[in-house]
């Protein structure tokens, strides 16, 4: 008899098993089948690629060129700036691209144009590509100049500071504008994952050197040589058939090779512009997707449905079509979709396909990763979830990593401030630069303190190397610091809706509310601003501040351990080293946390209980305060005395304008918060948070967690915190950080109410209707922030 039952369950295993096993195979094998059929379908159309070379989306296609450079292409037409006046207004309707030179007035102040001041055209920044104290050169993109009338500004040069003095500039002098590079001795132009058959290659070139001595310059394709290029001083167009049979790999290398003339940079061919067109060819090599592309598509298809078939298959299987269906259902509308961009958008689609291939493998290790640690780290609330809780919070996490993640790796994308990072990070390790950062005297202090905001005598304010130390470990890696430094920072933040999740069910809320806390932290427009500023400094103190409260949360009962200590006290210390601010921010949560718990210790059993946490946690916090005032700011006690904290003590008695900052009315400055809260960009204003609905329900939601103490109390500590540094930030400048910090409070406060009217259909669509809005926004921000993205001049 036990045999027989044996042999059931045995029998019922294997086959659950088998069922398992081919309800992942087989959409497994019709994805691979319809991915083959799309890239057909979508190599069968061959576009013509044109490279403008010089302009600001050329470094994508170019390597071992010198930097870009504009010059005028005809003589300027001068039109006079009127005396005193802000702006100029001149005709337009003009074709092409045009370069300005703004002249300034010769008893103007040379540091506004050189340094204090930006130029706008029709209210729109534009790229300055050189300027001095007298002169300021303005490029105006084609879509720009085309304009009935083209109105010149100077504003300033830091979004939302202060206008420059009017009566600066005396003229306004315009030309066609010519964008180039030199190549050196050995250029190359990649058109990776073209396509296969005989293609034409074009290129505007000038053949000659400054001093007249000979280039030499030959051209080769995938490496074989097939012409020398005439010396000509002018302006020509080049053009050189390439045979399908050099194009068996479907990748396109067009080698510029020359004998160089050193100024001292290694001068070879000046090249303005590269087309590639399609030839006539036979069939099968025009239908036939590249092997490396088709390989590399199967393998990012392939891989990313198995990152969602690990976790799908815990989810509840539905009766038309379970999860993991789903999953490919999802899969196949991406493939249409990439298959559209290689139609449309060859380049930088194409582009995309090795940086995905790359992003596959980081995909399925974060998978096998988050699933062992997000078990752990749930099983600490002492609370027992479900597989499919589980298997849907890591969707959340996996789908919002997807989403960012893939708009880091288009080739325009641009962290604004992340280059200016690992600069410091790369003087660190190269150039000895760590005893600069590190004194009262860095460079760092002054540098994020624009005068606008503080006044040309600013305070002393640390301003912690010790993310820049950190983050030298990044030279590690074969690929730039600084594509390091943007996926560091956002595995930071999509982590945060696991804490989040965590927080959530140590507070007693259901799994939904949970998830729905997750899910809203996942598409708030909000999340996406520090990605596209690349404010990585910013991201990781924040996280890492999240980190101490969940573990506030979560080990408050065990804090007196020294299992716990001996990890929380270096957790702590980093949170007070990495970025000063967010230290800040964390040091008063523990005071206001403190005060809040002795406050309401009165009001019975389970909050009196609370007081026992408060020992450890202080022996915790006076440790790491003690050791980051031994590594760090010790050194800066005497400077702050003598110059920061009277600074301080001027503007918040007497006004900010007392030191040269104009500061809004305390009611005005409140109200613009207002447009930045709503899910699209307001006239006059430059970005959106997305916080309107969740802010809504904040107080209600906020006022539903008093059923748990710790969570009422902590939830208090952090709102206060935040309430502090907004009234803080009238005087002097936050940049908003308090409410960054402030966001996964938000979540939750709103998930809890998002809960309660789940339960009725009217309820669950507005909640559904929200999370749409949001990500929608989201991503159209995300879309519209990147094509807009200041990219390098390399």
């Amino acid at each position: 008899m036990a045999t027989s039952i044996w042999k059931r369950v045995h029998l019922t295993t294997a086959h659950s098993q088998t069922h398992r096993l081919s309800g992942v195979v087989l959409p497994a094998f019709w994805l691979a089948v319809f991915t083959v059929v799309v890239l057909i379908v979508s190599y069968t159309v061959r576009p013509v690629v044109i490279v403008d070379v010089g302009d600001n989306r050329d470094g994508a296609f170019l390597e071992q060129f010198n930097a870009r450079e504009i010059d005028a292409a005809g003589p300027f037409e001068r039109f006079d700036w009127p005396v005193g006046a802000a702006s100029v207004t001149i005709p337009g309707n003009r074709q092409g691209v045009w370069l300005v030179r703004i002249v300034a007035r010769p008893d103007a102040d040379p540091i506004i144009l050189q340094r204090e001041s930006a130029a706008a055209v029709n209210g729109v920044r534009v790229e300055m590509p050189r300027r001095s104290g007298s002169e300021m050169f303005v490029k105006i993109p084609a879509h720009i100049a085309a304009a009935p009338t083209l109105t010149f500004e100077l504003v300033s040069a830091l979004v939302g500071g202060e206008t420059p003095p009017a009566g600066v500039p005396l003229a306004v002098e315009l030309a066609p504008a010519r964008t180039y590079r030199w190549s050196t001795d050995q250029s190359e132009i990649h058109f990776p994952r073209l396509g296969q058959g005989s293609w034409i290659v074009r290129l505007d070139a000038v053949v000659a050197h400054p001093d007249g001595s000979p280039v030499n310059g030959r051209i080769q394709i995938n490496g074989v040589e097939l012409a020398r290029l005439p010396e000509q001083p002018q302006l020509r167009r080049l053009q050189l058939l390439v045979p399908a049979a050099l194009m068996g790999s479907g990748d396109l290398t067009v080698s510029v090779q020359a004998d160089p003339f050193r100024d001292p940079r290694p001068l070879g061919v000046l090249i303005a512009e590269v087309a590639v067109a399609p030839v006539a060819s036979p069939l099968p090599a025009t239908v036939m997707p590249p092997p490396i592309a088709l390989g590399l598509a199967l393998f990012i298809v392939i891989g990313m449905f198995a990152c969602l078939a690990l976790l799908t298959v815990d989810l509840q299987r539905r009766r038309w079509l379970d999860a993991t269906g789903w999953a490919a259902v999802a899969m196949a509308l991406v493939v249409v979709g990439a298959g559209w961009a290689l139609v449309v958008y060859r380049f930088p689609g194409g582009q995309m396909i090795d940086r995905l291939a790359a992003l596959t493998v980081l995909s399925l290790a974060l998978t096998l990763l988050m699933r062992p640690l997000t078990r752990w780290l749930l099983r600490q609330t002492g609370v027992s979830v479900t597989p499919a809780f589980i298997a849907t919070l890591l969707i959340v996490f996996l789908v919002g990593f997807w989403l960012k993640a893939i708009g880091m790796l288009y080739p325009y994308f641009v962290g604004i401030d992340v280059f200016w990072h690992m600069d410091k990070a790369r003087r660190i390790l190269f150039d000895g630069a760590l005893p600069l950062y590190y004194s009262t005297n860095s460079p760092l202090n002054e540098t994020t303190m624009p005068v606008a905001e503080w006044g040309r005598n600013p305070p002393v304010i640390p301003y912690s190397p010790w993310f820049h130390i950190l983050a030298t470990a990044y030279a590690i890696f074969p690929w730039p610091m600084e594509m390091t430094a943007n996926f560091v920072s956002l595995l930071m933040d999509v982590s945060r809706v696991v804490l989040i999740a965590a927080i959530a069910l140590k507070a007693g809320l259901s799994q939904r509310a949970a998830l729905l806390a997750s899910v809203t932290y996942a598409v708030l427009p909000v999340t996406y601003l520090l990605h596209i500023w690349g404010n990585v400094p910013t991201a990781a103190g924040l996280w890492l501040s999240l980190l101490v409260q969940t573990t506030i949360l979560l080990a408050w009962d065990r804090l007196d351990e020294w299992k716990v200590q001996v990890w929380f006290v270096p957790l702590l210390l980093l949170t007070f080293l990495v970025y000063t601010v967010t230290g800040v921010f964390t040091g008063i949560f523990v005071v206001v946390l403190t005060l809040l718990i002795w406050l309401n210790a009165r009001r019975g059993p389970a909050w009196q209980a609370l007081l026992p946490g408060l020992r450890p946690l202080w022996v915790a916090t006076a440790a790491a305060i003690g050791l980051a005032i031994a590594i760090y700011y010790g050194q800066y006690f005497q400077p702050i005395a003598e110059q920061t904290l009277p600074y301080m003590v001027t503007v918040f008695t007497r006004g900010p304008e007392t030191v040269g900052v104009s500061r809004p009315p305390f009611l005005e400055y409140l109200w613009s918060f207002m447009p930045h809260l709503g899910y699209h960009i307001w006239p006059n204003h430059y970005l959106y948070y997305g916080l309107a609905i969740p802010l809504i329900f904040f107080v209600p939601g906020y006022w539903a967690m008093r059923s748990q103490p710790l969570l009422w109390l902590v939830a208090s500590a952090w709102g206060t915190v935040a309430l502090l540094f907004l009234i803080a930030g009238y005087r002097i400048s936050m940049v908003d950080k308090q409410l960054f910090y402030l966001i996964p409070l938000i979540c939750l406060a709103w998930a809890i109410m998002a809960d309660r009217l789940w339960v009725r259909w009217p309820g669950r669509l507005f909640v559904l209707a929200t999370l749409g809005l949001s990500l929608g926004s989201a991503l159209w921000l995300w879309v519209m922030r990147i094509s807009i993205s200041p990219v390098q001049n390399y």
